[in-house]
């Protein structure tokens, strides 16, 4: 299995599939309004069907992870992995000239299909970073390009900077009003531990001015 850090996949992430939006609203401040909806679902070894993952927790090895992620109005989004071993990977990312491209909205799961991130026996620390903006996150973008094309020896320079640029975009954006958060309600057997469709009764909707940001730490 190809692992990150110590976070183990079952297979490694390549071009995810792109996912559509609906028209970008205006909030009351006439600010533009992020919308999206996402999930985390974690699956413990001996449970029948995942459960949700909104803030940091310490799990168990051998603990399944799956997101869930699907902007709803045209934005930049990111779902980005800090690993144990402090290494940086790009999970998604959609922009939203590509949404508008793209004929109809859909869920993306991360890792796709029936596979699922698994915690292995080793202790660490991984924090996932979502983040959606109205804007195109122009210095963020920069910086993921100089991670991917760096060498090993500049690259953990660059994975700094990276931290520092998602935890000042988080305080760029405290002024402006919270999120509003709501469940979504969905009525209704892999090996690797349930099926997609699973993760999307877990999910929640967002709607948020201009930026939404989340980030979760799982300790194991």
């Amino acid at each position: 299995m190809t692992g990150f850090g110590k976070l183990q996949v079952h297979v490694v992430i390549s071009a995810l599939l792109c996912v559509a939006g609906m028209a970008s609203l205006g909030g009351d401040s006439g600010e533009p309004l992020v919308e999206l909806r996402w999930a985390l679902g974690k699956l413990a070894a001996q449970s029948a069907a995942p459960s949700a993952i909104d803030k940091d927790v310490q799990l168990e090895p051998g603990t399944k992870l799956k997101f869930l992620v699907e902007p709803l109005s045209p934005s930049s989004v990111y779902l980005i992995l800090l690993d144990s071993s402090e290494q940086i990977h790009l999970l998604y990312h959609e922009s939203a000239k590509a949404q508008q491209a793209s004929d109809g909205a859909s869920p993306t799961y991360v890792p796709p299909g029936s596979q699922w991130f698994e915690l292995d026996d080793n202790a660490g620390r991984e924090t996932f970073f979502l983040l959606a903006s109205a804007e195109p996150l122009v210095a963020l973008d920069a910086l993921l390009e100089r991670h991917a094309s760096a060498d090993p020896a500049a690259r953990q320079g660059v994975v700094e900077e990276i931290v520092q640029e998602i935890r000042r975009l988080h305080k760029e954006h405290r002024r402006f009003s919270r999120p509003v958060e709501k469940p979504v309600m969905i009525g209704g057997q892999t090996r690797s531990g349930g099926p997609p469709a699973s993760i999307e009764q877990l999910a929640v909707e967002i709607s948020a001015e201009r930026f939404y940001g989340k980030s979760i730490t799982i300790d194991h």
